[in-house]
């Protein structure tokens, strides 16, 4: 009878830290609707076009899509900083109350000026979730977590997407943009709940607040656990001392810690140039120049939705099965699609014109498997703590830069090899990334973020043998 209370008791504190965690990374994550409602927005512009008061012409539309990867090539190195003084938790809670009046600043704005000043602001916010929200939810998250809670954040910003194209198929873009202001005041107020990062508390040499945090989040039953924790980010911490955003450039120069940060951006540009933004934020014109049948905007709400349930399946899996299984088989599943969608567009074929439709949410359902949400996981977990904050702002700054890139030249290159020409280009670099993540990267499935630091100390070659003496003590790089 006494082992039973026992076991039951313990039964409740486990439920009550996963509870605990679950409810802070939900509000955390909640901050992404915002990236993805800022992605999904796009799908108003035909409206925007036929609205005569803007007169919003062609190269309006491309530079409307691109200004948000613009404003991150500014922003990004700041954000940085910002976040090394004022810590994750509290600049993701100051900056949400500006991104609701961005929003409405582009609703009820007079001129289309203003509209592209409300969307560079905007742009500044997405460019700040997107920098603190993954490391933050990693290092609130125990490792066994980390994958299934991780994923929030991409399904948060499927979840946003899908809001903007259904907003789109039935409302004025004015109409979707001032809805879109609407999450963020309760998401506000939930996010000074939330605990700060326990590794930002202990760099800025906040010892007892950094345990605090941890038994916040852990719960107070746990409070032996949350303290040996603490130790362990203390050991961490003290190999690696960083407190300030200069000593983090700094200590990019050790191959420990520059090898995971070149392995991450060489993840983000493949997956960029695979065709993801091209595809998600030109879905109305892509469809309508492939000569789809159905409506445009219905099949953007068609890959919003499909998005959104991959995603899902992604979370659900990625703990159990891990990282690299589940990227690579959507990378492939990118790369077929793309591939098999270009063949049939060359080819022209009478009454096939629902082959590239299937080949784009095939796409769509390989990415939001694994090409979506995995980079943003890895972010959290593979960059080591002495250079996590510049490295995440170096990371998102090169997604930044590829967005600008793709959302500039994707026009022009439909004008120059065709949407079948285009497909292929995508097709190819997915196919690149498979090698990559197949040659390069670890498996950081369940193991801790200290860790995983000892990674990339190692040679990437190691036998067998190292690899079994390897499993009890440090993650391995299969």
């Amino acid at each position: 009878m006494t082992d039973r209370i026992v076991q039951a008791s313990w039964c409740c504190c486990y439920m009550g830290s996963l509870a605990r965690q679950v409810c802070s990374v939900v509000v955390v994550a909640s901050t992404m609707l915002h990236v993805g409602l800022m992605l999904g927005w796009p799908a108003t512009l035909p409206s925007l076009q036929a609205d005569t008061h803007f007169n919003a012409t062609d190269n309006d539309v491309k530079w409307l899509v691109s200004c948000v990867g613009f404003t991150g090539l500014v922003s990004n190195l700041p954000i940085g900083a910002l976040i090394d003084y004022l810590g994750y938790r509290h600049l993701m809670t100051l900056t949400l109350l500006p991104v609701t009046v961005t929003w409405l600043l582009q609703g009820l704005t007079p001129s289309l000026t203003l509209l592209y000043v409300g969307r560079i602001m905007g742009s500044v916010g997405f460019m700040i979730f997107s920098t603190l929200v993954n490391p933050l939810m990693a290092e609130l998250l125990e490792p066994k977590y980390r994958g299934f809670l991780g994923c929030l954040s991409e399904i948060v910003v499927s979840t946003g997407m899908l809001l903007a194209y259904l907003m789109a198929e039935f409302f004025t873009w004015k109409l979707v943009t001032i809805l879109s202001a609407v999450p963020f005041i309760p998401i506000f107020f939930f996010s000074l709940g939330v605990p700060e990062s326990p590794y930002w508390l202990v760099r800025a040499g906040r010892i007892r607040e950094a345990e605090e945090a941890l038994i916040t989040v852990r719960g107070p039953l746990r409070r032996l656990s949350a303290q040996e924790e603490l130790l362990e980010i203390q050991k961490s911490i003290k190999e690696q001392p960083q407190t300030s955003l200069s000593q983090q450039v700094w200590h990019i120069s050790k191959p420990q810690n520059f090898r995971p940060l070149l392995l991450m951006a060489a993840i983000i540009v493949l997956r960029e140039l695979g065709g993801q933004f091209a595809i998600f934020s030109y879905a109305v014109y892509f469809f309508r120049n492939a000569g789809v049948e159905m409506k445009a905007s219905t099949c953007t709400v068609l890959l919003g939705v499909a998005r959104l349930f991959s995603t899902i399946a992604c979370s659900s899996l990625l703990d159990r099965v891990g990282r690299r299984f589940i990227l690579t088989v959507g990378c492939s599943c990118c790369a077929v699609s793309t591939a098999i969608g270009s063949i049939f567009l060359f080819w022209d074929i009478p009454g096939s014109s629902w082959v590239p439709v299937m080949a784009v949410v095939s796409f769509v359902l390989g990415y939001g498997f694994g090409v979506g949400p995995i980079p943003w996981v890895l972010l959290g977990e593979l960059l080591p703590t002495p250079i996590r904050v510049v490295g995440a702002s170096i990371c998102t700054c090169i997604y930044a830069a590829m967005e600008v890139i793709v959302g500039l030249c994707f026009p022009q290159m439909m004008e120059e090899v065709g949407l079948g020409g285009s497909l292929l280009f995508f097709a190819a670099f997915n196919v690149l990334m498979i090698v990559v993540v197949r040659r390069f990267l670890p498996e950081t499935a369940n193991s801790s973020l200290h860790l995983l630091e000892y990674v990339f100390k190692r040679d990437y070659h190691t036998s067998p043998l190292d690899e079994e003496r390897m499993t009890s003590e440090e993650p391995l790089l299969h």
